[in-house]
C-alpha cells in the first residue's frame, strides 16, 4: 500500500492542511484516482508544481483558484488528455469516468440534434441507455426536444445525461453552472447530489467559490500548488486567497 504525504504548498500564506480522514488523505485499494507528483511546464513556466491527492468513490471534490491557477491544466491531466512532464496519473482497475465540459465547448455543433441523440453519444448509440441515463436527471419528456431549443439549466442536465451514459464511477465537471440561472443552478445542484448519493464520485472545477463551500465534502485550492486539501468547515479564504 503506498501512502501519499500531505499537499504542501511552496510558496502559499500558510502550509496547505488537510482535515481530511486518513481513508481520504491516503491512497488504497478502493481509490478511483492516484494523482503522484505531477508537474507540467510550458516553456520553461511551471503551471503545476508537484500536486499529488487520491480521488475515492463517493467523494464530492471542489477544485477551486484564481485565473491561471493551473486548474484547467490539472483537468486535462485527470482526463488523460494531457500528459505531465513528471510524475503520474492512475486510474483504478476498470473506472469509467464521465465529463461534461464547459457548456460553450459544447455548442460549437450546428446541427439540431434531439435531446436522445445527444445523450446517445455517450452511450455507444444505445438508445435504452439514454433513455434511462435521461430519466436520472428527470429529462425523460424532452426526448425528442432539439437541444439548441432548451434553456441553459436544461441542456446541462443534458450533457449530465450524455456523460452518465457511459456508466461513469466519477464525474468531471468543467465550471457546470456558467450561464445558468439561479433557480436552475438550484435544480442543477439537487440533480449532482442525488447522483453523489448513489455513489457517484463528483469533481467539479468553479470559480463560484461560496457555492462550492455549501456543496461540496472536499476543497481542493488550487494556485499552481495545492494550496489547501480539506473540507468546506475548515477552509478559511482569506488564510489562502488575497
Amino acid at each position: 500500500m503506498k501512502t501519499k504525504q500531505k499537499n504542501r504548498g511552496t510558496s502559499a500564506p500558510k502550509k496547505a492542511t488537510s482535515k481530511l480522514s486518513d481513508s481520504l488523505s491516503h491512497a488504497n485499494e478502493s481509490l478511483l484516482i492516484d494523482v503522484d507528483s505531477i508537474q507540467v511546464t510550458y516553456s520553461g513556466q511551471k503551471i503545476l508544481d508537484d500536486i499529488s491527492f487520491c480521488i475515492h468513490p463517493g467523494e464530492f471534490i471542489g477544485i477551486i483558484g484564481p485565473n491561471g491557477a493551473g486548474k484547467t491544466t490539472l483537468l486535462r491531466c485527470l482526463l488523460n488528455l494531457q500528459e505531465p512532464n513528471s510524475g503520474t496519473v492512475t486510474r483504478g482497475k476498470s473506472v469509467t469516468i464521465g465529463y461534461v465540459q464547459q457548456r460553450s465547448s459544447q455548442q460549437s455543433n450546428p446541427v439540431p440534434m434531439s435531446v436522445l441523440e445527444v445523450v446517445m453519444l455517450g452511450s455507444a448509440g444505445d438508445a435504452a441507455v439514454a433513455k434511462h441515463a435521461l430519466q436520472e436527471v428527470s429529462m425523460t419528456s424532452y426526448s425528442r426536444h432539439r437541444f439548441t431549443q432548451l434553456s441553459g439549466g436544461q441542456q446541462q442536465r443534458v450533457l449530465i445525461a450524455k456523460a452518465l451514459a457511459s456508466n461513469p464511477a466519477i464525474l468531471f465537471l468543467d465550471e457546470p453552472t456558467t450561464g445558468i440561472d439561479e433557480s436552475s443552478q438550484s435544480d442543477f445542484y439537487d440533480t449532482i447530489n442525488e447522483l453523489n448519493n448513489k455513489g457517484i464520485a463528483i469533481v467539479m472545477v468553479s470559480h463560484d467559490i461560496d457555492v462550492v463551500l455549501r456543496q461540496v465534502g472536499r476543497v481542493l485550492l488550487l494556485n499552481q500548488s495545492i494550496r489547501y486539501d480539506g473540507t468546506p468547515t475548515d477552509f478559511k479564504i482569506e488564510d489562502y486567497l488575497p
